[in-house]
């Protein structure tokens, strides 16, 4: 009788690999890190802030002998470059209409407080920086954004005839530097916003009571 040959139990678990043990680890190591870096990558990115509005509420406002408050827009974004106010958080428009609704209130029986806003434009222009070797090791101002808000105040009597009129304009520019993220661009043109309407608030305040003085109701 022919003996018959048995196979050791433990090789009945053996599993034949391809992988080279010598490649596989660094292979490993690799993936490792890119997944690393790619998580921080999501990390860090900041979250986009939220700007505080832009109000006049904390001023006395003034009151004028008219019945009612009349804001028209004559300005139309275009909606594309070098336009850049209908990207903004808070456009110089927008702060013109609330600063109108903070500042000015209609205490009287007729007539009306007719606010234009004319111009409440935000231009990019892209500036031209050194690409060379030597650029890399200076930090330069990439853009620049040039500001302007134009706001009229007319009296109209009932049938709308124009009774008295003044007008405010303002202009404020600003540059980012190359690389600023959108939280700092963003704070830039916040604050080309806030001075614009605040230099129209300042202008507005003297020119009222000093050509508009008959429709102001003491306080």
């Amino acid at each position: 009788m022919t003996p018959t040959a048995r196979v050791p139990e433990y090789a009945l678990d053996f599993h034949w690999t391809h992988e080279n043990p010598m490649t596989a680890r660094p292979i490993r190591l690799v993936m490792a890190l890119a997944a690393v870096l790619a998580l921080g990558a999501c990390e860090s990115k900041p979250p986009v802030q939220k700007l505080p509005p832009i109000s006049f509420a904390g001023k006395a406002p003034i009151q004028l002998d008219v019945g009612q408050l009349e804001i028209v827009s004559e300005y139309q974004p275009p909606g594309h470059a070098p336009n850049y106010e209908h990207l903004m958080q808070i456009s110089p428009g927008a702060a013109a209409v609330q600063w109108a609704k903070d500042r000015l209130k209609p205490m009287g029986r007729t007539g009306y407080a007719h606010v234009v806003i004319r111009d409440a434009s935000v231009i990019r222009t892209a500036l031209k920086t050194d690409k060379g070797i030597t650029g890399l090791f200076k930090e330069e101002q990439g853009e620049r954004y040039d500001g302007s808000l134009d706001v009229v105040i007319q009296i109209q009597d009932e049938r709308h005839m124009t009774l008295g009129e003044v007008e405010a304009r303002a202009t404020r520019s600003r540059t980012v530097p190359e690389g600023a993220t959108v939280n700092e661009r963003d704070r830039d043109l916040y604050e080309i916003t806030e001075g614009l309407v605040r230099d129209v608030d300042s202008q507005m305040d003297g020119l009222i009571h000093g050509y508009l003085a008959r429709w102001v109701l003491q306080q």
